[in-house]
């Protein structure tokens, strides 16, 4: 960050710089002042007012905002003036005072770290991978890692492994970067996380035109990093990973990929990781007569937009998280609309879900000194680890059926008044869509204005199995519902993670073979023992349902995994395996953790389970544990080894 550049800009417009600092939230642009000044004497007088990281959950006298507004103006006008500044790092015991004011709680130590990593704090990248010596350039350029897939994860691996130098090539099935976000295209689609912290650490973005922005924003980002970056050129559009072999002799993966025109070829490569992540393959229920429908039909990722839908009955199946953003965002098209619910889910509302980001608070991301950095630690502590407490269960609390413990009562009862509170005189909704089971027992949803399109006229809301599909409507309950299109809802093939591609590690032992068709297991969800120098992006048990965003999960991997290469590169070492003692124990961890968290409720049966009741998609941590799990690579856990023609004198770190 050029400091002084952004003061000089920010005081360039005085009439513009009043105007953004008189319409942006409060809380960063105290935090920037500081930040800039040192002067702590707002902080006594603004604690109180402050109870979380949302600027709704900030309630400072106006009197007082205008004190604080007014000398931060002043304090970029005089440093201006003085010809500009020069970064302040505060010292750990002052910035750790900082984030517990702008967040209105005592922030644990271990968030000092994340606040430096996310906000890239004093211009420096904490997440790059940094050689420690010299590689030789020839060995640099022979090595090679193969990525599978050029969504989000495989676009943020690519731009680390860029900077690095390591090359790299990405094999992507479609004929554009952006994995989900390019795929789903249905109406009403959005992020449920504020996009000034859905987003890749060293690219913020601070022109989203709403907090929680819509798909083609989202597409729009992704492909703006894959540019940036100079990703782009590595991928191989049109072209899919079908299999990989491991060849042991040659610690060296044989990846197979068929391109769009049926020609197949083959690649080595050193490393191989995969990013196609877990909602990439719709699922379809087999409902009886599913053939027989004459109408159009087709799953919401894959919306065929060359079907008009104004005017036409549409039979929705499916209420998760997709059909909340669907039914919204066409009901007032179509001319009828039935919703066919198998399960309920709890629906929350968020104030700044439908907003517009205002000019001013663009105009102060983009030109105040560390207003984004602030706003953007705010959003990560608001958005994940804040309420995480909530969702454990309480082993003496009398009411688990419905709930876990105290807190998470009030959170229910609190979500069944909003939800009374938005039917109004629909009672005879109420049974069909308040949930048995606790809050966050499955994913909780935002609310689209969900309950206030189930009052209109048009719209009729089935709970209840389907009992079969006919040519020209849907009968359940023994009741027909007459449709011209149906829009499946439902779901993906998650559970069956890294399908269809046929993965053989050591000894020809397919992934499959180890996993089975529902019970993936990884240590850390990203390496598996018999399957060297393979990594996993968005892997088991890394899927997060308490909040948070998946752009941080998937660079706390993406690090983990540049620290795992730079060994490889740096040693000489030709094969890193995981030990089969901390990826036990890990998994171990894991499921314990599980079994006093809500996901594990018996009351609750969603696609983070297997058949056997095992949660295998979610993670069980706070982010700051899960970023501190992944932090640096521990080579204890790992055989590694080089080829015999290759070893030198001294050996370094395991042998198999």
């Amino acid at each position: 960050m050029d400091l002084s550049n952004q003061i000089e800009r920010a005081a360039a417009d005085p009439a513009a710089l009043r105007n953004a600092v008189s319409g942006a939230h409060i809380v960063p642009l105290l935090m920037s002042y500081v930040h800039l000044t040192g002067d702590k004497s707002f902080f006594e007088r603004v604690r109180p007012h402050v109870q979380g990281g949302w600027d709704y959950q900030q309630h400072i006298p106006a009197e007082l905002q205008a004190e604080i507004r007014e000398a931060l103006v002043n304090a970029i006008e005089r440093l201006a003036s003085e010809g500009g500044a020069v970064h302040r790092e505060p010292s750990r015991e002052e910035l750790k005072e900082m984030m517990d004011v702008a967040c209105g709680a005592d922030v644990p130590e271990k968030y000092l770290p994340i606040f430096y990593e996310e906000t890239c704090f004093g211009g420096k990248d904490y997440r790059a991978v940094e050689w420690r010596k010299p590689v030789a350039k020839e060995k640099l350029d022979q090595f090679q890692v193969v990525i599978a897939g050029a969504g989000f994860s495989g676009i943020v691996m690519g731009a680390r492994l860029k900077q690095a130098g390591i090359p790299f090539v990405i094999i992507e099935k479609n004929d554009q970067v952006g994995g989900t976000w390019y795929e789903n295209t249905y109406p009403g689609i959005g992020v449920d996380t504020p996009c000034h912290f859905y987003s890749f650490s060293q690219m913020p973005n601070p022109d989203w035109p709403e907090f929680f922005s819509k798909g083609p924003e989202l597409y729009a980002y992704i492909n703006r990093i894959a540019d940036q970056f100079g990703v782009r050129e590595h991928i191989r559009f049109n072209e899919e990973i079908t299999a990989a072999e491991y060849d042991e002799e040659n610690c060296k993966w044989l990846v197979h990929s068929r391109k769009s025109d049926g020609s197949e070829e083959t690649l080595v490569a050193n490393a191989f990781v995969s990013a196609v992540g877990i909602l990439n393959r719709p699922s379809i229920p087999n409902i009886p007569g599913i053939d027989s429908f004459k109408g159009a039909s087709f799953h919401s990722a894959r919306w065929d937009h060359s079907v008009d839908i104004t005017g036409k009955r549409v039979a929705m199946v499916g209420t998760g998280a997709s059909g909340i953003q669907i039914a919204p965002a066409i009901a007032d098209k179509v001319g009828h609309l039935t919703i066919f619910q198998r399960s309920r889910h709890w629906i929350i509302r968020h104030p700044m879900y439908h907003e517009h980001v205002p000019e001013a608070v663009t105009w102060a991301t983009k030109n105040i000194p560390y207003y984004q950095e602030w706003f953007r630690f705010q959003l990560f502590w608001a958005a994940s680890d804040g309420f995480h407490p909530t969702l454990r269960i309480d082993p003496e609390w009398t009411d688990l059926e419905h709930s876990l413990n105290a807190e998470n009562a009030k959170m229910r009862e609190e979500l069944i008044e909003y939800i009374k509170s938005e039917l109004g005189d629909r009672t005879d909704l109420l049974e069909k869509v308040v949930p048995e089971y606790p809050p966050f027992g499955k994913r909780m949803l935002r609310d689209n204005n969900w309950f206030r399109m189930l009052r209109q006229p048009n719209v009729d809301l089935y709970a209840g199995d389907i009992d079969h599909i006919e040519e020209d409507g849907i009968v359940a309950g023994g009741k027909k519902y007459p449709a011209d299109v149906i829009v499946f809802a439902t779901g993906f093939h998650a559970s069956k993670l890294l399908s269809p591609m046929n993965i053989r590690g050591r000894n020809g032992v397919t992934i499959r073979e180890l996993w089975g068709d529902d019970d993936p297991r990884a240590h850390l969800g990203i390496t598996v023992p018999g399957f060297p120098n393979f990594f996993v992006l968005y892997g088991p048990n890394t899927n997060l349902a308490h909040g948070g965003s998946a752009f941080f999960h998937s660079e706390c991997q993406v690090r983990y995994i540049g620290e795992a290469l730079r060994e490889m590169l740096e040693n000489g070492w030709d094969e890193l395996e995981v030990r089969e003692e901390p990826y036990e124990a890990y998994n171990e961890q894991v499921d314990n953790e599980h079994r006093q968290l809500v996901w594990s409720h018996p009351g609750v049966t969603s696609w983070y389970k297997n058949k056997n009741g095992r949660v295998i998609m979610n993670s069980p941590w706070k982010l700051a544990d899960y970023r501190h799990f992944t932090a640096d690579i521990d080579l204890a856990e790992y055989h590694c080894r080089r080829l015999p023609d290759e070893e030198a004198g001294e050996a370094a770190g395991g042998t198999r």
